[in-house]
């Protein structure tokens, strides 16, 4: 009988992590892209800064804060449309950004929240079915 050991808490923290990454490019891109909209920077700078926030809680704390994968979901989706609601959609090196960007956070999103939805499910040393 073999036993599938997969640590889903590793899972989560990775995607965790590299959401703070993301959230930090996300913080910095304004001065990369050249954003020259006071609100577009603002909502770079913020949205970032949550991000990157959300994913180090995460980090810290899978079960005490899976909800904020969710929240990061919403921000990633926020980041998708922003190019448009914030009207920067000229700037395409910035449109491009926040669409790669809104994709990733928010696939890493689900991938964190599932993970650990899964590690609560299959705790490690449990058997396989």
């Amino acid at each position: 009988m073999s036993l599938l050991t997969r640590d889903y808490s590793v899972q989560a923290r990775a995607a965790s992590g590299i959401n703070i990454l993301l959230g930090i490019w996300l913080l910095l891109s304004p001065w990369v892209f050249d954003y020259s909209e006071r609100a577009t920077v603002v909502n770079s700078v913020v949205v970032g800064a949550l991000i990157a926030l959300f994913g180090a809680i995460r980090l810290a704390s899978l079960q005490n804060s899976i909800g904020l994968s969710g929240v990061n979901l919403v921000l990633a989706l926020w980041t998708i449309a922003s190019p448009w609601v914030l009207d920067y959609a000229a700037n395409v090196g910035a449109i491009k950004n926040s669409l790669i960007l809104g994709i990733l956070v928010g696939v890493l999103a689900l991938w964190s929240l599932c993970a650990t939805i899964a590690g609560e499910r299959h705790p490690p040393g449990a058997p396989a079915h």
